[in-house]
């Protein structure tokens, strides 16, 4: 039995889940049961799909649907709690997939705003009215993310917790530590989880854990850096950190700005020095990484951070 999700469990490192796609760009279901499975007894606290690393944005009804069974079939054999992604261009389709991962066995909907046009405030509150009273019992979190093209003052976000006692957290990978401390002043109960570059001092600021690029590659050292934060080992917290910090830094960033990969194609690069077979290819139009963008990776590591390379058991 899976842990309830709620604002006071939603906590820990939870890594996104890499969708491999066959070369007609259907889904892999081997590798991607592998994948899954892979996070097993790795100290993760779950795992989630349908954001930008799972390639929501990409997935028909059949695809999303097939990869919601899997992904929640697969995460509870593991006794891993599963959130499930159903940011969509509609309400309407936004429902539709709450309803199907309801039905699957979601212990948690992720969920962004629609994103092709730039919602108002009562369009907002519309639309969680509308997604709220679709998911019932099972609780929301929202990510949180300027790609949506609004993103919500502390304010406003804590009006939302108020108003929907379901939302339960929030996924916000790129807020300043002080935009946290100012929304739980207002929502204390609220779970944040954030990203992992300031991990330390996020969870001193009343933070629960990350949604984390991390642990794609050494999910057992993405683990132990939170576990270090949460048990007050703040010098080894802090060594890890730096280390995370110059890697993210001097590695994967140059990957985005100075090759042209999005999320979707470095996250891929990860898991693949991490040692899981999840494929370079990425749903088109986008572009993919190469091997020469692994190996450069997997140099890096080698070079300046061996510690972050998983160890094979």
């Amino acid at each position: 039995m899976c842990m309830k999700l709620t604002r006071q469990t939603l906590r820990g490192v939870w890594p996104a889940l890499i969708l491999p796609w066959t070369q007609n760009d259907e889904l892999d279901e081997p590798r991607f049961r592998a994948e899954i499975r892979a996070y097993a007894n790795t100290g993760v606290h779950g795992v989630y799909t349908g954001g930008t690393a799972g390639e929501f944005y990409a997935q028909d009804d059949a695809t999303f649907q097939q990869v919601t069974s899997i992904t929640c079939e697969e995460g509870h054999a593991l006794g891993l709690p599963v959130q499930i992604g159903c940011t969509a261009l509609s309400t309407r389709t936004a429902c539709g997939r709450i309803k199907t991962a309801i039905k699957a066995g979601a212990d948690g909907i992720q969920i962004s705003i629609p994103f092709w046009l730039e919602m108002s405030d009562d369009e907002i509150i519309t639309f969680f009215d509308d997604i709220v009273a679709a998911a019932g019992e099972t609780p929301l979190i929202f990510y949180h993310t300027p790609r949506a093209k609004r993103t919500l003052s502390a304010r406003f976000l804590a009006a939302l917790a108020r108003r929907y006692p379901t939302l339960i957290g929030l996924k916000d990978t790129a807020a300043p530590i002080d935009f946290a401390e100012e929304l739980l002043k207002l929502a204390p109960d609220f779970a944040i989880l954030g990203g992992e570059h300031h991990l330390v001092e996020r969870i001193a600021a009343g933070g629960r854990g990350t949604f984390s690029s991390l642990a794609l590659l050494n999910p057992r050292y993405a683990a132990e850096f939170y576990q270090a934060i949460i048990d007050g080992r703040i010098e080894e917290a802090e060594r890890r950190q730096k280390q995370v910090q110059r890697y993210f830094i001097e590695a994967v960033v140059p990957l985005v700005r100075d090759v042209g990969l999005w999320d979707s194609a470095v996250d891929r690069v990860q898991r693949t020095v991490g040692g899981i077979d999840v494929g370079l290819r990425c749903q088109g139009p986008y572009r993919c990484a190469t091997q020469f963008h692994v190996d450069s990776l997997r140099q890096w590591c080698c070079e300046h951070a061996p510690e972050l390379l998983p160890t094979p058991i």
